[in-house]
């Protein structure tokens, strides 16, 4: 089983002051016992050295990121503003995830200019931000599209304004993804869990369940 992580948006120190440490209790607790293999960062780091170490630290293999558009200003300017990664699968199935910022797309969040860049680039996953608005779509041609908002809640014209992000679970030899949207309720003061259910065949993703 790979397991990944999609997270993004921190907007520090401009929008949030600090990750919240709520955030960072529920990472240790998913990787407790089994490290993350993958990172997907989308972007708008901004200035936060401490939890990018965090990051590293649960993560066994390796970390992608991409540059978001107030990266610009003081943020991690060497990172590309585009990233893809092939994950191989059983009976020579190949799972192609990329990731960018999102600020290319207009309005912000389009689904149908997302779902066109991801069949232009043959990705079958793709992990965008910008938005702070936390999203899992599965467009019409087959492309699943993860937005996993803003980890510490970060305002936005469309935020949701609570903390977030997404943990997959991706089975080599099934080819099943198990998606977990993970959100920090403010005002409940709790997290919930979002699950939703998908099969990789024929080099297109299927729902399978969705709750």
């Amino acid at each position: 089983m790979i397991k990944i992580l999609a997270i993004g948006d921190s907007h520090i120190p401009q929008r949030a002051k600090k990750i919240p440490a709520q955030v960072r209790i529920k990472l240790n607790q998913i990787t407790k016992t089994d490290k993350l293999d993958y990172l997907f960062f989308t972007g708008d780091i901004i200035s936060a050295p401490k939890f990018m170490s965090f990051l590293k630290d649960i993560t066994k293999k390796k970390l992608y990121l991409v540059m978001g558009n107030m990266d610009y200003y003081g943020g991690n300017h060497d990172a590309p503003i585009y990233q893809k990664m092939n994950l191989s699968l059983k009976d020579n199935k190949t799972l192609v995830i990329g990731l960018i910022h999102g600020h290319q797309i207009s309005p912000r969040g389009d689904h149908s200019q997302l779902e066109t860049l991801a069949i232009q680039k043959n990705i079958n996953i793709l992990i965008s931000g910008h938005t702070h608005k936390e999203e899992v779509t599965l467009t019409k041609k087959n492309i699943l599209l993860l937005n996993p908002g803003s980890v510490t809640g970060a305002w936005s014209f469309v935020a949701s304004r609570n903390p977030s992000f997404i943990v997959l679970h991706i089975n080599e030899i099934t080819s099943e993804i198990i998606i977990i949207l993970h959100q920090y309720d403010i005002r409940a003061s709790k997290f919930r869990a979002l699950n939703f259910t998908y099969i990789f065949e024929k080099d297109k993703i299927q729902s399978k369940t969705e709750e």
